[in-house]
């Protein structure tokens, strides 16, 4: 692994700025506006369980793991939702998956609306959102290259994101509105109807670009043929062991957010909002500017500075203890976090075949389910008398830039790549 060689295969439109391009294709214009309804909803949840789960209990450790247990059906399903991916329709894999989001967010609004809802509901409800996001995200993830050419590839990543980072600049602002105005089953009830015109949406798309169906021989064949071909290409293993870092350190601090915005702030569910809005400015800052850039050269060298550098704000972040100064913070980190997950996932979508994308998908996404150990341990941290969250989190920063400076100095060819 240690010798990789750079991409040198040459890419289209490297000097012209294209932020929209991928936006002239309908079918992905269906999925960016899917993609935008789906990640309000999903930020409006965070915030609301959060909130939800740190006022029954006042425990930073539940709340890591109510919002982090949601990650661990994908470690153990997600491998065959890969195999379903790229043997199956994958646009009606789609709506089932949607499906079960409508009928699970409604049905838990009802649990808290009755009174009845405890955490232990909210860490059942939290896994069998999981269970269903392990279809949803590489299915998802699938059909962006599907809906459009391979020239748009870069952009239409970027732009997907954007919806997310489009979001987040006003839904956790707004999820911290909604609970004062209309309490956390409010919430709930609202991110249902989202999933549903989700639903809605995605009725019309067509993956046009979608080039066959894996071989149906046995699931365990299938299954390995995805692995086989990451462990033929070492430049992809590496790219997919990247992916993991962000997932143990930086997701684990987005959970804990809450208990910042009360214990450390001295705030309430609105700060714990404009928390969540410096996260997504960053991200959609980031999003515009990759998607201008189109098919750049250097998503190598974009992909390891971004990761060294989202580490080095996760340490600042822990050390500082002014709102101001930690809103600055939040920003950048959304900004070069950002940055990262584009460039790699850029990286990673133009070395597999299409015939295989659910299957390496479904693993390269498995990152998500190690999040539950990066929230319990951070959660347990924060939550100790020896350190509280704040060291807790700069603790996590200083593992998290150990780990990125090794990978960038051990493995130089990663910066190489075009």
């Amino acid at each position: 692994m240690a010798n990789i060689e750079p991409e040198i295969k040459a890419q289209n439109s490297t000097s012209r700025f294209r932020t929209f391009s991928a936006l002239r294709n309908r079918d992905f214009r269906y999925l960016w506006v899917s993609s935008a309804f789906v990640s309000a909803g999903l930020q409006v949840q965070q915030i609301a369980m959060g909130w939800l789960v740190y006022e029954m209990t006042g425990e930073p450790i539940w709340v890591g793991a109510v919002l982090g247990i949601r990650a661990l059906p994908i470690l153990l399903v997600g491998p065959l939702a890969g195999v379903a991916i790229d043997r199956l329709d994958r646009k009606k894999l789609f709506l089932f998956a949607q499906l079960g989001m409508v009928i699970m967010a409604f049905l838990f609004g009802l649990d808290v609306y009755s009174g009845a809802v405890t955490a232990l509901h909210a860490l059942i409800f939290s896994f069998l959102l999981g269970l269903d996001a392990s279809l949803n995200n590489p299915v998802r993830q699938a059909m962006i290259v599907n809906t459009v050419p391979p020239e748009d590839l870069t952009n239409a990543i970027a732009l997907n994101n954007s919806a997310n980072a489009l979001t987040q600049c006003f839904a956790p602002l707004l999820s911290g509105f909604m609970i004062v105005l209309l309490g956390v089953a409010g919430t709930f009830f609202v991110q249902s109807a989202a999933y549903l015109a989700v639903f809605l949406i995605i009725l019309p798309i067509r993956t046009p670009y979608r080039e066959g169906t894996a071989e149906s021989t046995t699931i365990r064949r299938n299954f390995t043929e995805g692995i086989a071909h990451i462990r033929s290409d070492s430049t992809l293993m590496l790219l997919i062991v990247l992916i993991f870092i962000p997932s143990l350190f930086i997701h684990s601090m987005q959970y804990q957010l809450s208990v910042f915005a009360v214990s450390v702030f001295s705030g309430d569910a609105v700060t714990l909002g404009y928390l969540g809005v410096a996260l997504g400015v960053g991200s959609l800052v980031a999003t515009v500017v990759v998607a201008s850039l189109g098919n750049f050269r250097s998503r190598g060298l974009l992909n390891m500075a971004s990761i060294i550098l989202v580490t080095i704000m996760l340490l600042l972040f822990g050390l500082s203890s002014r709102l101001d100064i930690s809103l600055v913070i939040l920003g950048f980190l959304g900004f070069f976090n950002t940055c990262f997950r584009l460039a790699n996932n850029a990286l990673v979508h133009s070395r597999v075949p299409d015939v295989l994308r659910g299957r390496v998908t479904s693993i390269y996404v498995m990152d998500h389910g190690f999040q539950p150990v990066g929230s319990l341990v951070l959660g347990f941290l924060a939550g100790s008398q020896v350190l509280g969250p704040q060291n807790a989190v700069a603790l996590a920063g200083i593992a998290a830039i150990a780990v990125t400076v090794f990978i960038g100095l051990r493995f130089r060819g990663l910066w190489r790549l075009n």
